[in-house]
This record gives C-alpha cells, sequence and structure tokens, in this order.
C-alpha cells in the first residue's frame, strides 16, 4: 500500500509516495520517477549513496541508496552498556545495518548503546533509522560529503567479537575498536 498525496498545479500534477519516490504526472503519460542524488537532501537527511549493480538490495527498476543523519546524534558514546558479550549474527554487508541494529537493542541486559541511539532517532518523520553496518559506514565516510577523521570517528554495528566492534576512524578506513571506548553515533536510513 503506498500513501499518496497529490497536488494540482496548472496541467502537473506531482505526487509524493510514503515509500521513498516523488513522481511527476503529466496528462495522458505516465508518472516520471525524479532522480535522486547524492548529496541531495532527502527522507529525513541526506544522501550519501545509492545502490548499484552487485549490491544486495539493488533492484534495476528502482532507485534505492542510503541516507545519514544531517549531524550526529551521540559523541563519545560506548558502543554498548554490554562490553564484553557477543551480539551473535551481526553482519558486514550493505542493508544489514537494520537487522544489526534491532540485534543489538534485542540483547539480553541491553539498557544502552549507540544502537538505540539511532533506533530511537526520528527525522522527516521517519522512525527507521539505524546504526550503519561497517561497509555502510565505510560508503558515509568515503563520501566527500562525510568524511571521517581522527575528531569524529563513528561506529558500525558490526562486531568483530565479543568485545570489539567496526569503526570508523583515523584515516578513513575501517578499523576495529573496544566496545567500551566513547566515539560518535551517525543514524542512517534506507530508501
Amino acid at each position: 500500500m503506498r500513501n499518496r498525496i497529490t497536488i494540482k498545479a496548472a496541467a502537473i500534477r506531482i505526487a509524493l509516495l510514503f515509500t521513498g519516490m516523488l513522481c511527476f504526472s503529466f496528462p495522458g503519460k505516465s508518472g516520471i520517477a525524479a532522480t535522486i542524488t547524492i548529496g541531495d537532501r532527502y527522507g529525513g537527511g541526506i544522501v550519501f549513496y545509492i545502490l548499484q549493480p552487485g549490491d544486495p538490495g539493488y533492484d534495476a527498476g528502482r532507485q534505492k541508496g542510503l541516507i545519514a543523519a544531517v549531524e550526529d546524534q551521540g559523541r563519545g558514546v560506548e558502543w554498548s552498556n554490554i562490553t564484553s558479550g557477543a551480539v551473535e549474527g551481526t553482519k558486514t554487508a550493505i542493508g544489514s545495518g537494520s537487522a544489526n541494529t534491532a540485534l543489538i537493542v534485542r540483547q539480553p541486559g541491553h539498557t544502552r548503546s549507540a544502537a538505540k541511539i539511532c533506533d530511537d532517532y526520528v527525522s522527516g518523520g521517519f522512525t527507521d533509522w539505524y546504526l550503519p553496518s561497517k561497509d555502510e559506514l565505510n560508503k558515509l565516510c568515503t563520501n566527500s560529503a562525510f568524511k571521517c577523521t581522527i575528531e569524529d570517528g563513528h561506529w558500525s554495528s558490526s562486531e568483530v567479537g565479543a568485545g570489539d566492534v567496526w569503526a570508523q576512524i583515523y584515516d578513513g578506513k575501517p578499523h576495529f575498536h573496544m566496545k567500551s571506548i566513547g566515539i560518535n553515533v551517525r543514524p542512517i536510513r534506507s530508501f
């Protein structure tokens, strides 16, 4: 089901679909989807990656990508209050951050984490934000608009082991760090 708002202006109808597409309809013609590009403000944040052939979830018939919150939602945050127990099943691939976030916040004994900050985040009316996976975070940090530096390293939702997690810090490349170290949190979402 798609929710639609239609605005009629002269001979053009603009429909905002709550599935992440903006369509323009001209009388007698089919809808033309607007192209979304990296750097666009869209879906409550800023587009930082458009899925490419070979990426999990890529669909040649529909543009999909990743959106980052406009700014960090936590600075100097520990990865989780559980710093020595493994969250079984986290993955590193693009498309796995949302599932990883769900695993982290459902971990027995969990009360606070970088993942919970993302899970609780709301922007632009969107509530489906999550802590990026290692590969999603790498795409975010290698985007020219979101360079990660020593001052603003960021957590991923991908574990290395019981006490370590992938983060992006220092030289713009993924490294693993202890869960108890405090670094920054940048929520993302998919469209």
